[in-house]
């Protein structure tokens, strides 16, 4: 078994997630080595595993990776992946500390073919694929959102008193379980509380709130919660094109408490 990295300061730390049989897995290596920049140690290299999900855009909506890795002080990665049909993405933090969506001017690096269409690299069992030296970068260029014919779903984030919670980020998982990867993230919330958490599709999601973008080990007074009870997470339908409205969640301190592990909202 190996492990797969997600996000938590996806930024970046990572954290391991789950695993994969070695016989059902193969290998993606190349190197990020740019003329402006030279070698882009310590940046990350994104994955997106084309059977969960359409191209990363994070103008439009902010899709999780399935895998990702570091780019080593000699600007080469390598990556084990489940066998599949990728999309990537290469982003160098300005503030390696930061998390979330990409920040106005980072750095970034979209696979795309001659076309402007998402490259999609093939991982087969047993195999490696090596990109080759990639020399392009981008700075990353924020475009307006508009929720014009949009599918997702917004609402805020309160605390226990009624009052909004900034700096929440809303999570979509599509099991009550609300386990592993979500499938979408929202940005983080503002003064007001309020969130926007776009899909690319119609369907039944279940929505966990917290501070921390990749997850991880929930902290000593952290802001949680998930839309509806613990007992009973509530559920949220939405229709292709349309922004389901109103879908606000309470939020509460983590709080551990003597002979319990935890207490969750």
């Amino acid at each position: 078994m190996i492990t797969r990295m997600i996000f938590i300061g996806l930024f970046l730390v990572f954290s391991a997630v789950s695993g994969f049989a070695e016989e059902g897995s193969g290998t993606i290596t190349g190197k990020w080595i740019t003329k402006e920049y030279g070698p882009m140690t310590g940046g990350q290299v994104l994955l997106f595993n084309k059977a969960n999900g359409p191209p990363p855009a994070s103008h439009k909506y902010l899709r999780l990776p399935d895998q990702g890795t570091a780019i080593d002080q000699e600007g080469t990665f390598s990556v084990q992946l489940p066998t599949g049909r990728y999309y990537l993405v290469m982003r160098k933090r300005l503030d390696p500390s930061s998390a979330g969506p990409p920040l106005e001017g980072e750095p970034q690096y979209y696979a795309r073919d001659k076309n402007g269409n998402p490259t999609e690299y093939v991982v087969k069992a047993g195999k490696t694929t090596n990109i080759g030296t990639i020399t392009k970068v981008t700075p990353y260029r924020k475009k307006p959102v508009t929720t014009d014919g949009i599918t997702g779903i917004e609402g805020t984030v309160t605390d226990k008193q009624g009052q909004p919670v900034a700096g929440i980020r809303v999570f979509a998982y599509e099991t009550t379980e609300m386990k592993g990867m979500p499938r979408y993230a929202s940005g983080a919330t503002g003064a007001d509380g309020k969130y926007l958490l776009v899909l690319t599709r119609k369907g039944t999601y279940f929505l966990r709130a917290r501070i921390h973008y990749g997850g991880g080990k929930p902290e000593e007074g952290e802001f949680m919660g998930i839309y509806g009870t613990s007992e009973k997470p509530n559920s949220v339908v939405v229709e292709q094109g349309k922004m389901s409205r109103g879908i606000d969640i309470q939020v509460d301190r983590l709080s551990r408490q003597p002979g319990q592990q935890r207490a969750m909202p």
